[in-house]
């Protein structure tokens, strides 16, 4: 048995021990809202005591924060513009990447939304920072230098919009190119009838 527990108690580096965590935390998640979380079962699957685990983290709370951040960052890396291109081609690269992460990780994406939507106000920042940065991405990425309050609202709007998009369509409604497409040409019609005259 001694042999057989070795390798989940082999001594990690910090840093790795934090990725181990919080990747532990990242596929729990999908199966339970965040602060449903078990500590000691986080702490049992990475072969550590609880203690230990609270070494990393002082407290449940800065655990299920930096679960939810690790979440944001992951979705923000794929979410990028390309550095060269037509305004249309660097808000098709952003809508691209946010599309097929969310299609790929549906149960994981929707369990962050879940808990960005909860309770607690640090959860509750890390999400709205990253609908933040994401507002200021499509922004850019479509050329608007000097945006007013409505081209932010609209923005956001077709955030939410393309989220639950991405969420719920299914190939046979939909392949995600198609979808990729629709969401691009949207934006720019919101924007359009949001803003128009309205400076």
């Amino acid at each position: 048995m001694t042999a057989k527990s070795a390798p989940a108690r082999a001594r990690l580096r910090p840093d790795e021990r934090r990725t181990q965590l919080i990747g532990i935390g990242l596929r729990l998640l999908t199966t339970r809202p965040i602060h449903d979380l078990s500590i000691d079962e986080v702490a049992a699957e990475a072969g550590i005591s609880r203690g230990l685990l609270f070494h990393y983290f002082p407290t449940k709370r800065d655990y299920y924060v930096a679960v939810v951040q690790a979440a944001a960052r992951r979705l923000l890396l794929h979410a990028e513009a390309p550095k060269e291109g037509s305004p249309t081609e660097r808000v098709h690269g952003i809508v691209d990447g946010f599309v097929s992460f969310v299609q790929r990780r549906k149960a994981n994406y929707v369990a962050v939304v879940r808990a960005g939507a909860g309770g607690d106000e640090l959860v509750r920042e890390v999400f709205e920072e990253n609908r933040r940065t994401l507002t200021d991405r499509v922004l850019d990425a479509a050329g608007v230098d000097d945006p007013t309050p409505l081209h932010t609202l609209a923005v956001r709007g077709w955030l939410a919009m393309a989220e639950e998009t991405a969420i719920s369509a299914t190939d046979e409604v939909v392949t995600t190119a198609d979808l990729v497409d629709l969401l691009v040409s949207s934006l720019a019609q919101v924007m359009e009838q949001f803003t128009s005259g309205r400076h």
